[in-house]
């Protein structure tokens, strides 16, 4: 697939994806060096917990950008897409502040998740109204 098949939207989500892979691969590696002995066990297993989902949904949003060209319903998967990265922001962003004690964001980690999990259902819909070709 050359780039120019694929739209404006997934070349930016390919690009947000990417760059946020970056920085999980950089906040895990200061949380096992630079926060290691700094913060308790269950505020390591949070900072942990936020950068493995990091990793998962900015490889999501990659895959979402590549699966677009050939699944269509550029609505759904903008939505997906845009739903991913507000959800990378809310769960992980929120996590890692709140395990740094930053700032008291609250519940906002769980409005992340669900984020997550709409972003997951709406690609699933646009698999699923995908003509056979």
């Amino acid at each position: 697939m050359s780039t120019a098949t694929l739209s404006a939207s997934s070349k930016t989500f390919i690009v947000i994806g990417a760059l946020s892979l970056l920085a999980a691969t950089q906040l895990s590696a200061i949380g096992f060096h630079a926060l290691n002995e700094v913060l308790t066990p269950e505020k390591r297993a949070s900072w942990q917990w936020a950068t493995q989902m990091q990793f998962y949904h900015s490889m999501g949003l990659i895959l979402v950008a590549l699966l677009a060209p050939r699944l269509g319903s550029p609505r759904l998967l903008i939505g997906a897409g845009a739903l991913m990265v507000l959800g990378l922001l809310l769960f992980s962003g929120s996590i890692y502040l709140g395990t740094l004690g930053v700032a008291s964001v609250g519940q906002v980690a769980p409005l992340g998740g669900g984020s997550f999990m709409v972003a997951w259902l709406l690609v699933a819909i646009a698999a699923f109204r995908t003509r056979r070709g």
